[in-house]
């Protein structure tokens, strides 16, 4: 029991009592919160919507999304409240973590749990209180979405009012996953371009440095996927979390891909054997890969795929990492609002695909022929804005390898950089 005299004015003889915690959920609840990355991150508009809607459904006046760190309430969005956090000690929402449902508080002044708790005796005065815990999959509550009012209300909120305080607590709860999906895809993505510049720098290194590479690499990956594996087959859980942690799932087998074909073929083979392949399938596959990318950067993600089959001969793992490549390093450099283009190529007997972004293109002097300036020279720095090139001379090996051709433009009379991989035809 803890005296709330020392604490705020006006509460001499006046306590109250923090909430219990149970150390094993404890445990699981605060390694959720440090897995999301969600503590002390900006505001976001997804979130503030979500309180503006439910202050006018509850007609209160203030709206909370609380999570209880191991010793504050942060507020990841709030409404009418100037404060970003307060001591866990006097958190309403500490006690709504093990309830079932709603947890209200007609007259705080009138409770024992909360009449001499800072927050009732002093700003922002609650009288009232409504909280509905934000649970993940496994039923672990990170805190809550609650409404508070300095006003008592003996009869609480309304059956509609609290159904909806639960649905959107729910929600924020689906946000929540959703952002650590995007934010483990983008890891994962950032990992990938590691992973495909050390293994064209170690194209010649001995045995046992690439057997290190692999071990130290296959770890995390395992982690990610197996975990990722979880996620998308938890039926409690929202059909589009679970899509996203498979897309996560996917992008960890794809640089596992990666590593395993270092290791099974020659340091000096640039490519694997073509093969007869469609086009399409690995194109679509590193459109998955980097859709997360996408949003997360407000950049618009077109695919132009073809109808029919378009077959090529090359291998579909290698024409798949090398779109990867293309489309994330297009998608890093376009401004916010811009456009990455994915099109299917096939005339005059040739046949590829092509990427263009709205991005700021490459200085006319570094191109050269078809882009061969750039080529080769990709530690050099960026000249009159956009990428230094290392990317696209990681492709340029790869295509190559397949017997193919990489050609670079600025987009004509537009800004904006177009990268063409022309394959051999199935037909070659």
């Amino acid at each position: 029991m803890t005296t709330g005299a020392d604490d705020k004015p006006g509460a001499a003889g006046r306590t109250y009592t923090p909430a219990g915690r149970d150390p094993a959920r404890e445990r699981r609840r605060l390694a959720h919160l440090d897995r999301l990355g969600v503590l002390d991150t900006s505001p976001e508009p997804g979130f503030d919507r979500i309180v503006n809607i439910v202050a006018d459904i509850c007609q209160a006046p203030i709206v909370l999304v609380s999570l209880i760190d191991h010793d504050r309430q942060w507020f990841k969005a709030r409404r009418g409240l100037d404060v970003s956090e307060t001591p866990r000690d006097w958190a309403f929402c500490d006690h709504a973590l093990a309830r079932a449902s709603v947890l209200e508080v007609p007259d705080a002044a009138q409770d024992p749990r909360f009449a001499g708790n800072p927050l009732v005796v002093g700003p922002p005065f609650i009288r009232f209180y409504a909280g509905a815990p934000i649970r993940l999959g496994d039923g672990i509550a990170l805190g809550t979405l609650c409404v508070i009012d300095p006003v008592p209300r003996p009869a609480g909120l309304d059956d509609h009012q609290t159904r909806m305080l639960e649905a959107h607590a729910a929600l924020v709860a689906e946000r929540l996953q959703l952002m650590a999906a995007n934010d483990h895809l983008r890891d994962q993505m950032d990992l990938a371009v590691r992973v495909q510049t050390r293994l064209v720098d170690m194209a010649a290194a001995p045995g046992q440095a690439v057997q290190e590479l692999a071990h130290e690499l296959r770890t995390p990956l395992c982690s990610t996927m197996g975990y990722a594996a979880l996620i998308a087959a938890d039926d409690r859980l929202p059909r589009e979390s679970r899509s996203w942690a498979g897309s996560i799932e996917e992008a960890g087998r794809w640089m596992l891909g990666l590593v395993n074909r270092l290791l099974a073929r020659p340091a000096a083979d640039d490519g694997r054997a073509p093969e007869l392949t469609d086009l399409r399938e690995p194109l679509a596959a590193a459109l998955r890969l980097v859709h997360g990318l996408s949003l997360d950067a407000g950049v618009l993600l077109e695919d132009r795929s073809a109808a029919d089959p378009v077959m090529v001969r090359a291998d579909a793992a290698t024409i798949q990492q090398v779109a990867v490549n293309l489309l994330a390093n297009a998608i890093k450099y376009t401004p916010a609002g811009g456009m990455v283009r994915l099109d299917i190529e096939s005339r005059a007997g040739r046949v590829g695909f092509t990427v263009l972004d709205t991005g700021p293109g490459v200085a006319p002097e570094r191109l050269g022929d078809g882009g061969n300036a750039i080529l080769g020279h990709g530690a050099e720095p960026a000249v009159g804005g956009g990428s230094s090139g290392m990317g696209l001379d990681i492709a340029r090996r790869l295509v190559e390898g397949q017997g193919g051709r990489i050609e670079i433009g600025n987009r004509s009379g537009l800004m904006g950089l177009v990268v063409t991989v022309w394959l051999r035809p199935a037909a070659s």
